[in-house]
């Protein structure tokens, strides 16, 4: 009798182990393709092109920025790590060995301008990848902001000089900072090209005040071009203004570099979360007849 009772009850217990086995393979099965769908869902939402709408806006921010870095690397170091229209004067001013107080600054210059061209290069190679995605942005943002990051930590670490020095010769070290700082302003100016808005190119303002006085719509109440403009010259100039009392001041370039920096990552994460551009309605068709 004991026997029969243990010959029922061990196929019981058999057929229970096979069947918490396929429960947990099942669960395990579900938890991988959560994963998975989350990651999915996470890859769809960074790939996804931002509306364009108030986006001229972390692009004008820009502008903000190019005034702070600028107004800071010439007041320390005679030299543009936006403009590189001046950097070239410079750079060709060497040649004469002039100006004569720093005759060797076009190394400087020259500095800059290739690091502002490898900055464009590397940045322009996200139109290879969804340049308009939210993921996109963000990291190219985020690496700008890294960027002037270490400019900053060089400067306050005492690398190179974190006050406005009246030293004459040139101090190679400035060259790693302002490689850095170079290097992040391409990226900018080709974010600005990519999503549409020619007319705020962050880093000069030569060709925007001649948009602004050709306009032949200037005076018209609805501009949005001319806003733009507009916005660009005073966000500069007022970066520019702030950059330089701050580097004059005991505080510091390195002050100035940590709020560009700032600003910069305030934009990465502002494009991780910006509205999504809507998809396109296909025209309707008539089947009729």
């Amino acid at each position: 009798m004991v026997e029969g009772l243990t010959g029922l009850s061990g196929p019981s217990h058999g057929t229970s182990t096979e069947g918490n086995g396929v429960i947990s393979g099942s669960a395990s099965s579900i938890s991988v393709k959560g994963r998975r769908s989350n990651w999915a869902s996470l890859l769809g939402y960074l790939k996804t092109d931002i509306a364009l709408e108030y986006a001229d806006l972390p692009i004008i921010a820009c502008c903000l920025v190019s005034g702070l870095c600028d107004s800071s690397a010439y007041n320390a170091w005679t030299c543009f790590v936006s403009m590189q229209t001046g950097n070239t004067i410079f750079l060709a001013l060497g040649a004469s060995k002039q100006p004569t107080a720093h005759s060797d600054g076009w190394v400087k210059s020259l500095v800059s301008i290739i690091m502002f061209l490898i900055g464009c290069l590397s940045f322009a190679s996200t139109r290879f990848f969804h340049p308009k995605a939210r993921g996109t942005l963000a990291l190219s943002f985020f690496l700008q902001s890294c960027c002037i990051i270490v400019a900053a930590a060089l400067a306050q670490g005492a690398f190179v000089a974190n006050v406005v020095t009246e030293e004459l010769h040139i101090n190679y070290r400035e060259l790693l900072p302002l490689s850095f700082l170079a290097f992040q302003s391409g990226g900018q100016i080709v974010t600005s090209r990519q999503l549409g808005f020619n007319e705020v190119p962050t880093t000069v303002l030569t060709s925007v005040y001649c948009d602004i006085a050709s306009d032949p719509q200037l005076l018209k109440a609805h501009n949005v071009k001319r806003n733009r403009r507009v916005a660009a010259v005073i966000s500069l100039l007022i970066g520019g203004i702030v950059g330089g009392w701050i580097s004059k001041s005991s505080a510091g370039i390195s002050i100035v570099f940590w709020m560009a920096a700032a600003i910069k990552m305030t934009i990465a994460l502002s494009w991780s979360v910006w509205r999504a551009n809507p998809p396109a309605q296909l025209p309707l068709t008539s089947h009729v007849g």
